[in-house]
């Protein structure tokens, strides 16, 4: 039935699209930002079959959202729509959208009904309504601000008490020397956390629509960390990480927002790992199509997200503890759709989560350097399924795949030991590693490195070789290149080569 005037009148001026039922199902409302989406107007769409009018999809698949109608009817007042949610309105035009179906109980039927849909553009709404963009940016930089000004405090503190020590030590000269040195050492941190703030807002500026991938990384980590100290950073890409299709400032809004979101599930101290490296699929890698791309992986040790809560953690006013409106997570989802690159998110409650985001590269750039090491990878262990996933995955990045045998593992490790070029890095399932170890000792691969593979149930062993990084089941590609590039490519906070 209709809504009251009032309600009406209130329905119409809101900025999500708002969809009301009759109790048979037909549509009894629309409002404008409904009749956008749809391509309908509200007299045209009265008296239809809602689902004839609000077609939706998955971005992905191509298949029809609403299709398990018990399913949804079986939730408690509210029906999420999947992150991947488009929909396609009556000219064939697609808008990603966020919201989902409200429902009610009906005693006469005994069971859920729907009473209509709440949804809202998420596509380009960061990239056409600037200021709300700027408002989440200023955000940003006031949670990063505010952590850096406690540290500052605390330093100017320092600094005052070492030039108190002149005064009061002003004939000893050893003392001053040494007040003087540590002052210096203090005004240096001082200017290098200022400078990363001004910096930041620098770079923030789109010069044009590509970034150099690592620059980004390395200018949002410099902000990053001044504002959480007590993090442990670990970082690996390899040099040839190269350009996305993205400009600098928004490409920057993606890795600060995941970095904040990491960093606030920490509470402050534990460890975040920042991974990335250039992707080149020949074929889909559901949900990726084929393509070249820039893959910027964050994980950290966190408190995590509930699987509940991972269904709304890109809706635009979903409530963080850091923003009440939520707007960081909504503002790189809505930037990595609309630059038509992908983000997929993995978390479980009480042991961390790893955002991942694929950016597609920038066009005619190749990044070639001379001094990039590509792993020789060796892998053993897996049945043909996994062997050829893990093939695919390895190859994309620019790996040399080399296969073994359980039968022939200690022959080639004795050969590879004659000859070091042969391969660096092995892939191993763990029971055939445990089995296989001694033939592992004083071989190149146990000085260079090894990926175990245990099952999603196993326990990572406490005391192991400093060179083995262990994964879990099931294998996606971000687990396979955050491996690979730990292994590989491991770099100290600033990006530099270690020496």
């Amino acid at each position: 039935m209709k809504p009251p005037g009032g309600i009406r009148n209130l329905l119409s001026a809101v900025t999500d699209a708002v969809v009301l039922v009759n109790p048979n199902g037909k549509i009894s409302f629309m409002n404008p930002e409904a009749e956008n989406l749809t391509g309908f107007s509200a007299s045209g769409a009265a008296g239809k079959d809602l689902w004839e009018i609000c077609v939706f999809a998955d971005q992905y698949t191509r298949e029809p959202l609403i299709e398990d109608m018990n399913e949804i009817l079986s939730r408690d007042g509210y029906y999420n729509f999947p992150v991947a949610a488009v929909i396609i309105s009556r000219d064939g035009d697609e808008t990603l959208v966020r919201g989902g179906v409200f429902l009610s109980d009906d005693s006469r039927k005994g069971s859920n009904v729907i009473e209509g849909l709440v949804f809202r553009n998420v596509s380009s709404r960061w990239l056409i309504d600037t200021a709300l963009q700027a408002s989440q940016k200023a955000e940003t930089i006031r949670a990063l601000a505010g952590g850096i000004a406690g540290r500052l405090d605390d330093l100017l503190t320092v600094l005052l008490a070492r030039l108190s020590g002149i005064g009061r030590n002003h004939k000893d000269k050893a003392s001053v020397f040494r007040s003087i040195r540590d002052s210096k050492k203090i005004i240096s941190r001082i200017s290098s956390m200022v400078s990363s703030l001004t910096s930041t807002e620098a770079a923030a500026e789109p010069a044009a629509d590509i970034c150099l991938v690592g620059n980004i990384i390395g200018s949002s980590l410099s902000i990053f960390t001044a504002s959480f100290p007590g993090l442990d950073i670990k970082l690996a890409y390899p040099d040839r990480t190269g350009y996305a299709g993205v400009p600098p400032g928004l490409a920057q809004q993606i890795v600060l927002n995941l970095l904040m979101n990491a960093g606030e599930a920490t509470s402050g101290s534990g460890t975040i790992r920042v991974t990335a490296c250039r992707i080149d699929l020949p074929e889909d890698m559901k949900p990726i199509i084929a393509g070249s791309y820039v893959m910027i992986s964050i994980s950290d040790d966190g408190c995590g997200i509930s699987e509940k809560n991972l269904t709304r953690i890109y809706d635009p006013f979903y409530s963080t503890k850091r923003q009440q409106g939520g707007l960081g997570l909504s503002a790189v989802y809505s930037i990595v759709n609309t630059y038509h690159g992908y983000i997929v998110v993995g978390s479980e409650l009480g042991s961390g989560s790893k955002f991942t985001v694929y950016l597609p590269s920038a066009r005619n750039i190749v990044t070639e350097t001379i001094g990039d090491v590509f792993p020789r990878v060796s892998i053993t262990g897996f049945s043909e399924e996994e062997t050829s996933h893990l093939e695919f995955i390895l190859e994309a990045i620019g790996c040399t795949v080399f296969q073994l045998t359980a039968d022939s593992i200690k022959n080639d490790l004795i050969k590879a030991r004659k000859e070091a070029s042969e391969y660096n890095l092995l892939l191993i399932d763990y029971d055939l590693y445990m089995s296989e170890i001694d033939h592992f000792k004083g071989s190149p691969v146990s000085e260079q490195g090894v990926i175990a593979v245990i099952n999603e149930s196993y326990h990572i062993p406490d005391n192991h070789e400093s060179n083995v990084v262990f994964v879990r089941r099931p294998l996606g590609s971000d687990i396979i290149i955050a491996a690979v590039t730990e292994n590989a490519w491991s770099r100290p906070k600033d990006g530099k080569s270690e020496d």
